[in-house]
């Protein structure tokens, strides 16, 4: 039998220990190609992710009752795969996802129906093959990007894709300028492999974990905005997170609230605090002020 993935191996097991099959360490090695130690490690991550419900007599396993396989992907991992989906195309024969996760997706979208979804579609299949094999071994690659104004080559080391503001994103370090960069996935045309590896900097690594914008500096220090958020739309604030980093840090008596982020490029809260004007007052810094003000004036200037 042709080897398969792990996840798509480990979800084959739970499906046949669900169906009250015994499963043994060796015959299953032998089925998937895989090694006996790899087989007692699927095992190990199952009770693991899903708890104490099997019973081992040698080598073999037995469920004694069953997993609720419906109950295993909540509401955020169903958002997650249906924009993957949304990106690739599921009608593509060359659809990244299986069959089986295709149909619980369907199975769960008769509840969920999310809107949001990614801007792109990408139709290039084989740049997100590369792109996905680069970052997954450390490869620096040659891109062939094409944005409104002009079409450039550059090399760059890859580090991770992004979903960001309802856009896919390829992050990491463009080689020739070593800058840390946006890319926008949708606009890079062609990926071709350099015949050398790349050290992952842990300063990078650490950053892009607390990427919230794509308008976020690298190596720049973290800023710290507040915002006074009128009573009248408090409630948006308090229910919704409009960035990782928000915090709720005070009411005021006549019910206000002031909201705290942090972040390394004032532009990340640009469209936030226009959209919640005039119900939104800018506590500090005050050059945010000054750069909402230059924002405002020149979208004014434009209608009239």
């Amino acid at each position: 039998m042709s080897q398969k993935s792990s996840l798509h191996r480990t979800i084959e097991m739970l499906k046949h220990l669900n169906e009250g099959k015994q499963l043994c360490v060796t015959r299953l090695a032998e089925e998937y190609g895989v090694s006996d130690r790899t087989i007692r490690r699927d095992f190990e991550l199952i009770r693991e992710l899903f708890g104490d419900f099997m019973s081992k007599e040698g080598e073999c396993y037995r469920a004694y009752k069953k997993v609720l396989l419906d109950e295993v992907l909540h509401a955020t991992d169903l958002m997650t795969l249906a924009n993957i989906v949304n990106l690739f195309g599921v009608t593509q024969k060359q659809s990244l996802i299986s069959d089986k996760t295709q149909a619980l997706i369907d199975k769960s979208m008769l509840v969920y129906d999310f809107k949001s979804r990614p801007f792109e579609n990408m139709q290039n299949h084989e740049v997100i093959k590369k792109l996905e094999h680069a970052i997954k071994f450390n490869k620096e690659i040659q891109i062939r990007y094409k944005s409104e104004r002009s079409v450039s080559h550059t090399n760059f080391k890859p580090y991770k894709i992004l979903f960001l503001n309802e856009n896919f994103y390829m992050v990491g370090e463009n080689s020739s300028k070593h800058n840390f960069e946006f890319r926008r996935i949708a606009m890079i045309e062609e990926v071709s492999y350099k015949n050398r590896t790349f050290t992952a900097h842990k300063d990078i690594t650490e950053f892009i974990k607390t990427i919230q914008t794509p308008w976020a500096n690298f190596g720049q220090s973290n800023k710290v905005v507040q915002l006074r958020v009128n009573k009248k739309i408090r409630r948006f604030f308090i229910f919704k997170k409009y960035l990782p980093s928000q915090t709720v840090t005070k009411t005021y008596d006549n019910g206000d609230i002031l909201v705290e982020y942090t972040v390394t490029n004032y532009h990340e809260l640009e469209e936030l605090i226009i959209k919640w004007l005039p119900n939104i007052e800018i506590v500090s810094p005050r050059n945010l002020k000054k750069m909402i003000k230059h924002t405002l004036k020149q979208k004014f200037s434009s209608i009239n």
